[in-house]
């Protein structure tokens, strides 16, 4: 069941998963962004200095720690690690840098360094493979979409010029079925169209002209999570383009990430005043627990596709695990 599905939860099994998420472990890594693979079974996080690290959860939960001699580690990058994606369907991780390359990992091998690379003309901010795996959105600092074909590189950009964003985009996210996918720039969300890479829905000054950083499809992809600099977390209606709902609370005007929990009840971000992830209902928008996390603001959470695990990177230099203990 999803909170925004169909069913509602128990309110009661939501104040036992709050009390019961504890910080498993913690590590020095000066990470800025993590990514769960679709099964939730490996963890990836991209460093500062263009370091990547792909591990196994599974490894993390039984020994409490990321195991560095278990996972795979790479420094291709001659810059910052923006943003990571795992192919939905062969073990190949993509990355994002600032020195405005994509570089494909064949992380299930040996292999010590990146199979491919494939070069942009702006540094990169995010990357998403298609549900199918044959394309790859890439947010650059250019204010158009780069929509690439993973076999043979071929970028590809909106026939129509007025749909372009009109500043570096943030983020970009495929829906699950590849029909649609999103993108932020500047104080804007648009809505595109899968196939014919037309943009079909704007939400202008989504936060009252502040930034948005970062978003994310959830409700069966009818909904739209953002956040941004206005330190509101907003939900949309992807149809409409109309805000349902808006998670207060919590401080944020440098990039950070908002993301589901696994059956999308809680809505989780973070508070750069106080270092603190905060969880919010989905249905009510009331806050449920705040998590006293980093020593710094935090910068990146993502939450497992498949269980209550979470992963939080901090302006501390750490990274931290949390899990129920249900799963330990």
């Amino acid at each position: 069941r999803t909170a925004m599905g169909g069913d509602a939860d128990n309110e009661t099994d939501h104040d036992a998963f709050h009390s019961a998420l504890i910080s498993l472990c913690a590590m020095p890594y000066s990470s800025g962004i993590a990514r769960f693979s679709p099964d939730g079974n490996f963890l990836a996080l991209g460093g500062d200095d263009g370091s990547i690290c792909v591990t196994d959860v599974r490894v993390v939960r039984e020994h409490a720690a990321i195991d560095k001699t278990s996972s795979r580690a790479y420094s291709d990058h001659a810059n910052a690690v923006n943003d990571v994606d795992f192919h939905p369907r062969s073990p190949i991780l993509v990355s994002a840098s600032q020195d405005c390359t994509m570089r494909f990992f064949d992380w299930a091998t040996n292999a010590p360094r990146a199979s491919r690379q494939c070069a942009d003309t702006h540094a990169v901010n995010a990357v998403a493979f298609h549900p199918l795996g044959d394309h790859l959105l890439a947010a650059t600092d250019h204010h158009a979409i780069h929509l690439y074909d993973v076999s043979t590189f071929r970028c590809y950009l909106s026939p129509q010029p007025v749909d372009h964003h009109t500043a570096p985009v943030a983020d970009a996210r495929w829906a699950r079925d590849g029909s649609v996918y999103a993108s932020c720039g500047g104080d804007t969300i648009k809505v595109w169209d899968g196939v014919a890479n037309r943009c079909v829905r704007t939400m202008a000054s989504a936060h009252l002209g502040a930034p948005v950083s970062t978003i994310c499809f959830g409700g069966r992809d009818k909904m739209l999570l953002s956040c941004g600099g206005d330190s509101n977390v907003r939900l949309w209606d992807v149809g409409t383009g109309k805000m349902i709902r808006c998670f207060e609370g919590a401080q944020q005007t440098s990039r950070t990430a908002c993301c589901f929990s696994s059956h999308e009840e809680l809505v989780f971000s973070s508070d750069e005043k106080t270092g603190e992830m905060v969880a919010w209902d989905t249905s009510t928008g009331m806050t449920r627990r705040r998590y006293a996390a980093h020593s710094k603001p935090v910068r990146w959470l993502a939450h497992s596709p498949t269980d209550r695990t979470v992963v939080s990177c901090g302006h501390d230099g750490m990274v931290r695990v949390w899990a129920s203990p249900a799963l330990l």
